[in-house]
């Protein structure tokens, strides 16, 4: 028979052996979330506050380039997370986060992606149309490939599609929503747009609206 000190001591030898492969466990499953992290990066508790107040109206204001870098990197994460969560949802995506998505990608200047996620908004949900911001953005897109061309140069009625799809969605954020925050922005791209298409009727209108607004 060992005596009780040999067993305890070899207890705690097994004892301390058993930490050992533990703790190693450990260290594992730690470096197995952080290249998971890598990844498919989480966002914080902050970051989705901020991330709470951004859609397309930030378009173009100082607000935005306040503290450029940083917030290009933050948009930049939350695509990366959102485009994670969209691949693991397999279809069951709630459309709300096309919508942000789009705008993520808008305020990155990346139209085709801007593009490709509102599109999928617009499909999902019945009642865009009530959504001011995401028409915004829809006709800040469409302006944009109609004031420099598309990917693949356009014919004569794919350019002249894409800018009444531009007027249409600027014209609906302001049906839905007069008081919008960039009502201004809208009439000057409305009145830009009825130039262009000789209507110049309708781009006068637009110009004694913008004038009475300021």
């Amino acid at each position: 028979m060992k005596p009780c000190g040999a067993s305890l001591a070899a207890a705690a030898a097994a004892a301390r052996s058993l930490g050992a492969v533990g703790d190693e466990e450990k260290k594992m499953a730690t470096r197995e979330a952080s290249a998971a992290q890598e990844d498919f990066p989480e966002l914080t508790a902050p970051e989705r506050d901020r991330l709470a107040g951004v859609d397309s109206s930030l378009f173009g204001s100082p607000r935005l380039h306040e503290d450029g870098a940083r917030t290009k990197a933050l948009l930049l994460k939350a695509i990366r997370c959102y485009d994670a969560y969209i691949l693991k949802a397999e279809g069951k995506v709630e459309p709300e986060v096309f919508c942000q998505l789009g705008h993520f990608n808008l305020l990155l200047e990346d139209y085709p992606k801007a593009l490709s996620a509102y599109q999928r908004y617009y499909s999902l949900q019945s009642d865009y149309w009530k959504n001011a911001a995401f028409l915004y953005g829809l006709g800040l897109v469409y302006f944009h490939y109609n004031a420099f061309q598309w990917p693949v140069q356009p014919t004569s009625s794919e350019a002249h599609s894409g800018q009444r799809r531009a007027i249409k969605a600027f014209q609906e954020v302001l049906y839905i929503e007069p008081s919008f925050s960039r009502a201004k922005e809208i009439h000057l791209r409305l009145g830009l747009m009825f130039k262009v298409n000789t209507d110049f009727e309708s781009s006068l209108k637009v110009g004694q609206l913008n004038i009475v607004s300021l």
